[in-house]
């Protein structure tokens, strides 16, 4: 196993390690990280034992890959006007374009340079929802056809939040996002062993147009397909069928599994709660395991007023370090099938590698023992080594956390946000998951 000569002080990384995918996942659609960036973060990653960076490329907001045989979908979905600034009704838009995307070739250099440190590059295009930047650069492929769609989409969200556009399922659209796919797994082909894994999305698909739409409903009907769940799986079944021909794999979140199993060989990212992970295992898939409630280091990491743009429930380090991804009460099919752990930083507010650093560490430190060791971690052990680890972030150039809050300029004073309780998101996701 290949690892980063230079490991984070203070942590315990030894031996080998608990599950062999520990990941973490970055979202650079919604804030476009230059390459140099991304390098310095895998290199970040690799000293704490991480070994998967799964990059969101695609969202509403933005796509940032190049693809040869679409160019727009980079010049046009690559760029927006503004972004929304804060969270919440009393959001604003802040006036700011963004823009950019990655070249196959920048693309290719980055998994070559993750691979000498023992990373392997994930990449993520997300359909057949979060589809806005998609649209803005080809509206033919959204519902109701080209003109109806350009009339709603004008470029990329600048807001944040669930989109209802989405793909429409016409062959010719099913033969646009298998072509993407193609080039994709060419750019993102890894040097080290094992199979080459690529993410699907699947994620938050809201149906509302597919059920309103009577071309969608005539193509169900023509292909034998109940309901729209079933059409989600249908679509994602292709997808998955025309990466397996390119010899990758694919990584999708547990929402892939609401309408069927359209990939039998897929890992199953579950982010819902265990439930996700639960009905993939018992289905024979590989799982990582992504609950939000203690991996979304884009949550608020304490309930002080200065706590920069309270979004989600409270995750503090020490929240982290209660993560137990295999509890004793799980049943051995459950602990069979399980993959790894993944940390996931969407990066709505994070428009800063100031910003993101702050986010991610020190949680990181605590989430990479889980992923090394298993959990929970005792605290007061991890506690005593705190100061060594906090010395080697500083000393990397990492702007974290501190432990006793935010410093002045890390805050962000009448940025509003909308916390969350974690009871109140306990049961939002036991609705979310009740279709499993």
């Amino acid at each position: 196993m290949s690892r980063s000569s230079r490991v984070a002080a203070g942590l315990r990384l030894d031996g080998e390690p608990r599950f062999a995918w520990r990941g973490v996942m970055l979202d650079v659609a919604r804030r476009f990280r230059p390459v140099a960036e991304l390098e310095r973060f895998v290199e970040l990653l690799a000293a704490h034992g991480v070994n998967v960076l799964q990059l969101h490329l695609t969202d509403d907001q933005g796509w940032r890959f190049e693809v040869r045989a679409y160019p727009r979908l980079a010049e046009i979905g690559g760029r927006r006007s503004q972004t929304q600034l804060g969270h919440g009704p009393r959001a604003t838009l802040d006036g700011v374009p963004h823009a950019g995307f990655y070249t196959q070739d920048e693309l290719r250099g980055l998994v070559r340079y993750a691979a000498a440190r023992g990373v392997r590059i994930v990449p993520e295009i997300d359909v057949p929802g979060h589809a806005q930047a998609i649209l803005a650069a080809y509206p033919e492929f959204g519902i109701g056809g080209a003109e109806a769609v350009r009339a709603r989409v004008a470029e990329p969200w600048p807001r944040f939040g669930i989109s209802d556009e989405v793909l429409n399922v016409e062959e010719a659209t099913l033969e646009f996002v298998g072509t993407v796919f193609d080039e994709l797994c060419e750019v993102f082909a890894s040097p080290l062993p094992g199979d080459a894994v690529v993410g699907i999305g699947g994620d938050e698909v809201r149906k509302d147009r597919w059920r309103a739409d009577p071309r969608t409903q005539e193509l169900m009907a023509s292909r034998g397909i109940g309901d729209e769940e079933e059409l989600q799986s249908w679509f994602l079944a292709r997808i998955a069928d025309r990466l397996r021909a390119n010899g990758c794999r694919v990584v999708g979140w547990d929402e892939m599994l609401e309408g069927g199993d359209p990939a039998p060989d897929a890992v199953v990212a579950s982010w819902r709660g265990p439930v996700g992970a639960e009905l993939g295992a018992r289905l024979g898939h590989d799982v990582v395991l992504c609950p939000d409630l203690w991996t979304y280091f884009d949550y608020r990491q304490s309930d002080v007023p200065e706590e920069p743009i309270p979004v989600g429930t409270v995750l503090s380090l020490e929240d982290v370090a209660t993560f137990d991804p295999v509890p004793p009460s799980a049943p051995d099919v459950f602990a069979r099938h399980v993959l790894g752990v993944q940390a996931n930083v969407w990066t709505e507010h994070l428009d800063t590698r100031e910003r993101l650093d702050y986010a991610v560490f020190p949680r990181l430190g605590a989430f990479a023992e889980v992923a090394w060791n298993g959990g929970p971690l005792d605290w007061p052990d991890l506690e005593r080594r705190l100061p060594a680890y906090l010395d080697w972030l500083e000393g990397a150039g990492v702007d974290f956390r501190p432990l006793a809050g935010p410093r002045p300029e890390q805050q962000r004073p009448g940025v509003p946000g909308v916390p969350r309780e974690r009871a109140d998101r306990l049961a939002e996701l036991g609705r979310l998951t009740a279709n499993l």
